[in-house]
């Protein structure tokens, strides 16, 4: 590799060859950079993942002013723990489900939502409640 390119990524190094377009797009893309508050929580989330099912499960509240990250640093714990389709079981595997909730949200709110997180059909007839 020579000196005006040893610096850069093997991603990097790959994209020289490609089109401008190709490129540009690369360099728009959105980027998960890791910093230390948000490398705990995702410790933390993990760890919480990997607890030992049980009737008392452990929990973790993430709060901030709006703009920290705390919508970026579930989308990126989705992402790394994304759901599955056990073709054996017939069965959608989905280790983390995330759940956005609007301002004043109560639990007939949340449980709809939740239904729509699964894939579940909402019941017809019946009330939330």
């Amino acid at each position: 590799m020579n000196d005006e390119i040893s610096h850069l990524t093997a991603g990097a190094v790959a994209l020289l060859s490609e089109s401008d377009e190709r490129r540009i797009r690369a360099i728009r893309s959105r980027r998960w950079v890791l910093y230390p508050r948000a490398k705990q929580a995702l410790d933390r989330l993990s760890a919480l993942l990997d607890h030992p099912r049980g009737t008392r499960m452990p929990s973790v509240a993430i709060y901030g002013d709006s703009g920290m990250g705390k919508t970026m640093i579930v989308e990126k714990f989705s992402r790394d723990h994304p759901s599955r389709f056990d073709a054996v079981s017939g069965c959608m595997h989905m280790p983390v489900i995330v759940v956005q909730m609007v301002s004043g949200p109560d639990e007939a709110r949340f449980y709809k939502r939740l239904l729509v997180a699964i894939g579940a059909p909402e019941p017809p007839r019946a009330t939330l409640s």
